[in-house]
């Protein structure tokens, strides 16, 4: 097919032909800084030209991408396909693939290559990239991207639906065994699992599972988690997991306010293992029992991101004594045993200084996530404690965590929270009194407070203000 390239207003456009598509493809060039241009290259191995993008004059962070578009008119609930074999000529920041999905005018899926850019002298290296079509789809925009200065030919561009597997027992593969897994612990879990629907939806995921890249069959696990719209379940891939696995954890921390308040920081924890959350429990623990001349307590939660609740509410111990805190509540209605701050699998266990009446105030904030939030709910119905700051993240469910066949891990947000009185919390915990910089002096002033806490510290500030 003969290619024609013209100018027309600001843009460049290039009339070629791709494979899987009906011709002619217009491939645009959009360069917000001017330094790129679009043409036709010499022929493919297959008689087309290639389509070539090009700057001598950009710099690394400046970039160009050469791009066209397509109605998704049966292809939703499919897998689609974008191929090239990209070529390159003195790209030091990298080229590659990208593709989005639009229902109208609103983005609602991208996938890129950019994790695995092409880059080098002479360097030529086929890319290809796979994304679930959602039902609302209804057009798909895609091309190739050149970061900073050389030039990039694209040849065989191919965008259609998915090819068939063509590996062997495709449908073993530990890429397939992983996406049946993470959809059956979702589809049987969720809280809102009935929010997709599975029939439709999962025989295209399997589909590009088998003939996908690891970073597809991760994109496509997080785009199905989205549409849950709990968010707070998530998914991790093996090097990530193995990363945050081998990321060492922090304790709690004691502050002495004046002269007979405490404070206690507690940290995200991420551990599981016997050993880390009884490191983390036992410094809570020790804090209280040195400290236990104290007449007051604040619980800082602010930096708490989440993590395993149970060890967080072990710390806690001699503040919560041995009260139900609070349930879990799947979405059958059916509850959990009552959250208690006993270690798991201990029979014995010093109870600690009985701190269960003293007077408390809990420092919240965004930063307040997931288990975070749920110390919080457990410190919810407590006597003579106030909450203070603003609202926390919402991310106010139970996950239950798996280990995927690929070694990667998937949570997935399968329990309401409710505290002691039974209240369900859905969305952020809320503060008794919002301040939005607690630790500003205004904060004081505001609250009339005396001497004793004019260095600005809002712990004392909160003690004083809720008793």
């Amino acid at each position: 097919m003969k290619k024609r390239v013209f100018l027309l207003c600001a843009g460049v456009f290039l009339m070629t032909s791709a494979k899987g598509l009906a011709d002619p493809v217009q491939w645009d060039l959009f360069d917000p800084q001017h330094q790129f241009t679009l043409s036709a290259g010499a022929a493919c191995a297959d008689g087309e030209k290639a389509v070539v993008l090009h700057s001598a004059t950009a710099s690394p962070k400046q970039f160009a991408v050469m791009r066209t578009a397509l109605s998704t008119d049966g292809l939703q609930n499919k897998a689609l396909r974008l191929r090239a074999e990209l070529s390159v000529q003195d790209v030091q920041a990298g080229a590659g693939l990208w593709m989005t999905l639009y229902d109208g005018t609103k983005q609602i899926a991208s996938r890129n290559t950019q994790k695995d850019m092409v880059r080098g002298q002479g360097v030529t290296r086929v890319q290809e990239m796979t994304l679930w079509v959602p039902p609302q789809a209804t057009r798909a925009v895609y091309g190739v991207l050149l970061l900073g200065p050389g030039t990039v030919s694209a040849c065989g561009v191919y965008m259609g639906p998915a090819l068939p597997a063509r590996k062997q027992n495709a449908d073993q593969s530990l890429a397939v065994q992983t996406m049946t897994f993470a959809i059956n612990s979702i589809r049987t879990q969720a809280l809102h699992s009935s929010l997709i629907d599975w029939e439709s939806r999962t025989p295209p995921l399997l589909e590009l599972t088998r003939d996908g890249s690891a970073d597809d069959l991760y994109a496509e696990i997080r785009h199905l988690l989205a549409d849950l719209h709990d968010g707070h379940s998530f998914v991790m891939p093996p090097d990530m997991a193995r990363r945050m696995a081998a990321q060492p954890e922090q304790m709690p921390v004691f502050t002495k306010i004046g002269s007979d308040i405490g404070r206690i920081a507690l940290p995200s924890l991420t551990s599981h293992s016997a050993e880390g959350m009884k490191e983390f429990s036992l410094a809570g623990h020790q804090i209280f029992v040195q400290a236990a001349a104290m007449r007051g307590w604040v619980v800082d939660l602010r930096h708490d991101r989440g993590g395993n609740m149970w060890p967080m509410v072990q710390a806690l111990r001699p503040l919560l004594g041995r009260e139900d805190l609070g349930f879990f509540e799947d979405r059958s209605g059916k509850r959990s045993a009552p959250w208690r701050a006993v270690a798991q699998g201990s029979t014995q266990q010093n109870d600690g200084p009985d701190l269960s009446r003293v007077p408390v105030a809990v420092l919240l904030g965004p930063q307040t996530a997931s288990a975070g939030e749920a110390v919080a709910i457990a410190l919810k119905g407590r006597p003579n404690t106030r909450f203070f700051g603003t609202a926390t993240h919402g991310q106010t469910s139970g996950n239950k965590s798996f280990t995927l066949p690929d070694g990667g891990m998937l949570a997935v947000a399968a329990e309401f929270e409710l505290d002691r009185t039974g209240k369900r919390y859905e969305g952020p915990v809320q503060p008794d009194e919002v301040e939005a910089d607690p630790d500003g002096p205004s904060g004081l002033r505001k609250r009339g407070c005396g001497s004793d806490f004019r260095t600005g510290r809002q712990e004392g500030v909160a003690l004083t203000r809720a008793f």
